[in-house]
């Protein structure tokens, strides 16, 4: 069996147990959207569980020598990166969008509260799994003192991604156990924080100018710095080109039978390129990628099906919860044997894991984001009420 292979078999087993109709209660009630809205909500799953099977091909590595490392196999190596790099974009994409289509006006109260409400919640979660991971494997004794202890977990928890964790309670490597993946939310609460001055230039003749200087600058001080803060405002900046594109009226008219089929040769051209995790090349692949996702591309129907809109819905969730798969459901007396054995064994392993994450990540979204997002929006459109004079 190739590599590839069951990279594509993870996926379809993951969509075919998405489509059944148990999940209804992750649908959320029709919206007039476009389909372009449709497509990238439908991408964002198959990104997230892209990110899992990358990881997954790495913690089989770590069982096996004690490092976590990039994957020698030049898909499973950029496959984490080319994920989450679209993710950035489609950051870039959705915000600077919203900004443009007011001119900069828009209610700030309510997109930071929104973005808290949307972000912490399954984070916590997340970093609450982690804690219990730590003391549970420390036989659930204090092995450091309880003031340096409640520091560190403030800050794990307080910080929202924004600030770096660090390890705790004398256990090395702690982020391991979630996979490492909330590295990105910093970048993610910077770009959030820098809409407030992006709003000066949010205006009809200047967005555009606007993203694709802010592209040129970012994509020289990357290179002449060798900058990884100044790689992934790239991407931002990618993402928000699109948008100015889609406001002033740009699109792309094929159908999507030819738009697939080029999204699918410029997404192979982009390993085959395999120019480097988030190198300037891979970016503007990417852009050009997603620019006919944005368009409408679905992959021949996949991407706006309703088993890949559920996965959407999901995809927060499967991206945060992932490390738990390979931590605890790898990391084990039973299992581990099977994943550090023959190629058949891990990916069956991998599948299963891939199931249950997604039907772990469908009920956290059904019970607590969607609820804290509704929450969220709620909060950020309420009036601070004036005090009534004395």
């Amino acid at each position: 069996m190739d590599q590839i292979t069951p990279y594509f078999l993870a996926l379809l087993v993951t969509t075919g147990y998405a489509s059944i109709g148990f999940w209804r209660f992750v649908d959320t009630s029709p919206i007039n959207n476009p389909q372009r809205v449709n497509t990238i909500d439908g991408l964002r799953g198959y990104l997230a569980l892209s990110v899992m099977l990358h990881h997954a091909v790495i913690a089989r590595a770590w069982l096996e020598t004690g490092h976590w490392t990039l994957p020698g196999d030049p898909f499973y190596g950029q496959l984490g990166a080319i994920a989450v790099s679209l993710f950035f974009i489609i950051t870039g994409y959705l915000f600077w969008g919203k900004l443009i289509a007011q001119e900069g006006r828009i209610n700030w109260r309510a997109l930071y509260i929104g973005r808290v409400f949307r972000i912490a919640p399954t984070y916590w979660i997340a970093i609450s799994g982690m804690v219990l991971v730590v003391f549970w494997q420390s036989d659930f004794q204090l092995r450091e003192p309880i003031a340096d202890l409640t520091k560190k977990l403030l800050q794990w928890y307080g910080g929202l991604g924004l600030l770096v964790g660090h390890d705790f309670n004398n256990y090395d490597t702690v982020w391991i156990i979630i996979a490492g993946v909330v590295w990105t939310l910093k970048y993610e609460w910077r770009f959030y924080l820098a809409l407030l001055p992006a709003s000066l230039l949010a205006k009809r003749r200047l967005h555009l100018p606007a993203s694709i200087g802010l592209l040129i600058v970012s994509i020289i001080l990357a290179n002449l710095q060798n900058s990884e803060s100044w790689r992934y405002t790239t991407l931002f900046a990618v993402g928000m080109i699109v948008a100015s594109l889609a406001e002033i009226g740009v699109k792309i008219s094929l159908s999507d039978k030819l738009a697939s089929l080029t999204l699918i040769a410029v997404l192979t051209g982009t390993f085959a390129l395999n120019s480097g995790p988030f190198s300037t090349w891979q970016a503007l692949f990417l852009g050009v990628a997603f620019l006919l996702v944005e368009n409408g591309a679905s992959l021949f129907g996949l991407l706006t099906s309703l088993p890949a809109i559920r996965l959407g819905h999901a995809s927060y969730g499967i991206y945060l919860l992932q490390g738990f798969v390979f931590s605890i459901g790898f990391n084990n007396s039973i299992l581990r044997p099977i994943v550090t054995g023959n190629n058949i064994g891990f990916w069956i392993v991998t599948i299963a894991g891939m199931l249950l994450l997604y039907t772990v990540a469908a009920l956290v979204y059904s019970g607590v984001e969607r609820p804290a997002i509704a929450l969220g929006r709620r909060l950020g459109k309420q009036k601070t009420k004036a005090k009534k004079p004395v």
